[in-house]
């Protein structure tokens, strides 16, 4: 055992992370890909903030005669080995409750039910309160949620493509990893919401509230923006190319400079 006070070289320490998180990994039977949601989370875990998750992988892509390359690639694996405990321990997904599916059906009032991974595609359910309801995976397709009450959902990695979601209150919401792609989200509430890694591509948040809202990683791509307020958002390495910008708030937003504003029409 070294003592704690000697001083490791460089080229060591980035050994020693990778192969203690190499080792990790195995032991946990985990040595496939991520996706970017996944490494935001497992950076969560080992209490590594978003930033530098984002600014490893940019240099890995980019390489330049950096003497931090090298630890670069430690930090992405230290940050797998690490976090990998996070994924491996959560309770495994159980089926949606069919008692809280037929509630949902017949009253469109199911505040904390289980439904995660339900296929809803097409339903009509606006106006439908499903604050705190675990949705995760859910499959709402075309659903339409105009003016539902989605407070606190976890809706992560749910597909929410050519959904109606005008007026929706979907404040501190869980929607990483979703796809809301093309998605109508006229008027609606996001204060506070978690959308790491999110697809929100040729959507319309025009008049959409997204105060505080974490976005890291996420691609807006063609979304209409008009009117829409990201006061006090993170939006570290967001895609927002080709949206438009029109008397959009960005006060106060965090990591503005790593934006993608490409074609974007102001």
């Amino acid at each position: 055992m070294e003592p704690s006070s000697h001083r490791i070289p460089e080229h060591l320490a980035t050994a020693v992370f990778t192969r203690a998180a190499r080792l990790h990994l195995q032991s946990q039977g985990r040595l496939d890909s991520y996706s970017l949601t996944e490494l935001l989370e497992a950076g969560q875990a080992a209490n590594i903030p978003p930033e530098f998750i984002h600014q490893a992988l940019h240099e890995l892509h980019h390489p330049q005669p950096n003497r931090w390359r090298p630890l670069a690639f430690a930090l992405i694996t230290i940050t797998l080995g690490f976090g990998t405990w996070h994924y491996l321990s959560r309770p495994p997904v159980l089926p949606p409750s069919q008692p809280d599916l037929e509630t949902l059906l017949r009253q469109k009032n199911c505040n904390q039910c289980t439904l995660n991974g339900v296929d809803l595609r097409g339903k009509n359910l606006s106006h439908v309160n499903l604050e705190g309801a675990n949705l995760r995976g859910a499959n709402l397709t075309g659903v339409n949620l105009s003016n539902a009450n989605l407070q606190g959902a976890d809706l992560s990695g749910a597909i929410l493509e050519d959904t109606n979601l005008a007026n929706a209150n979907l404040s501190g919401a869980n929607l990483s990893g979703a796809k809301i792609n093309r998605a109508n989200l006229i008027a609606a509430n996001l204060q506070g919401a978690l959308a790491n890694g999110t697809e929100i591509r040729a959507a319309n948040l025009t008049a959409a509230d997204l105060k505080a809202t974490r976005l890291q990683g996420s691609d807006l791509t063609g979304t209409d923006l008009t009117q829409t307020t990201f006061q006090g958002a993170d939006l570290a390495q967001v895609n927002m190319s080709g949206t438009v910008l029109k008397n959009t708030d960005f006060t106060q937003v965090k990591h503005l400079e790593t934006v993608d504003f490409s074609g974007a029409k102001r």
